[in-house]
Parts: C-alpha cells; structure tokens; sequence
C-alpha cells in the first residue's frame, strides 16, 4: 500500500497541500480515470477531468 496523494489544482501541487489522501494501490490506469484498491479493500474509481496530479511514494 502507498500514500496517494491527489491535487485537484496546481496551486495546492505547488504548496504540496493535496486536495485528497488515500492509502491504496493502484490497480488499473484508463486514460480518463484510475482505479485504487484502498487500505480497507474497497475499489475507488479517480476521474481524472478535474484532477491536476496524483502522486504516490
């Protein structure tokens, strides 16, 4: 499992303040959306209109 950290605008990307934290896994990558399998196993779909990063370490 990994920290995902997600920022919905480059000025929280900039600050490093994300807009979202999540720990999970990334399972599968689609060019519109990604798909994480959180730390309590549920499946969590990120559309990725809106979002302007998703880091992870």
């Amino acid at each position: 499992m990994r920290e995902i950290y997600i920022y919905s605008n480059i000025g929280s990307w900039e600050k490093e303040k994300p807009d979202g934290v999540l720990k999970g896994q990334i399972v599968e990558k689609h060019d519109t959306f990604i798909e994480i399998v959180d730390e309590n196993g549920w499946r969590q779909i990120i559309v990725l209109d809106k979002v302007f990063a998703i880091v992870y370490q």
